[in-house]
């Protein structure tokens, strides 16, 4: 395994600030906007998604989502964090979350199991700043320590977590619909 820092294997990114995009901003059908409140466990909650034109979405374009992005809560809950699979691919992220996009040497689905483990998370938690509400920045994650085996077991390792993942939404499934019959 190597040490790497986080900006040495990924982009980090900064969600677009409150004068780029504004609430009256928002269209009845469009691009969704992931914001903090739409993190959770690996995947993205949909509910009550804010939408914008085809216009703000080329007017935003940096601020797109890729399948194989993880995007953070910038504050709040900095270690919060959700993977872009297909389903979310050109969507975009608002400003008060950061998107982390892997380089060649990092498979983002390992990086994404490695910033949920607990000592990672609490990691990211001590190096926020601001007493009432941490924050995180790009910086701050820049220099996050990542240790990386060779790509080829973090594949490995990624797609056993991503089996059992898998596997635990399933039986989740499974037992949200046993308690309707019931």
């Amino acid at each position: 395994m190597e040490e790497y820092k986080l900006s040495d294997i990924a982009e980090i990114q900064t969600g677009p600030f409150g004068s780029q995009l504004h609430n009256e901003d928002y269209v009845a059908t469009g691009t969704p906007i992931v914001t903090v409140e739409h993190l959770g466990n690996r995947r993205f909650s949909k509910q009550n998604l804010p939408l914008v034109s085809d216009d703000d979405k080329k007017r935003l374009s940096k601020y797109l989502l890729q399948e194989g992005d993880i995007v953070f809560s910038r504050v709040g809950s900095v270690d919060r964090c959700s993977y872009v699979t297909s389903t979310e691919n050109d969507w975009l992220f608002s400003g008060r979350c950061l998107r982390v996009r892997c380089g060649n040497n990092c498979h983002p689905l390992f990086l994404f199991y490695y910033f949920c483990k607990e000592s990672v998370k609490q990691y990211i938690k001590s190096i926020a700043v601001g007493a009432t509400m941490p924050s995180i920045n790009t910086k701050l994650m820049a220099e996050i320590p990542i240790l990386l085996p060779k790509l080829d077991e973090q594949k490995r390792i990624a797609d056993i977590l991503s089996s059992i993942d898998d596997k635990i939404e399933l039986n989740r499934r499974i037992n949200d619909n046993l308690k309707l019959i019931a």
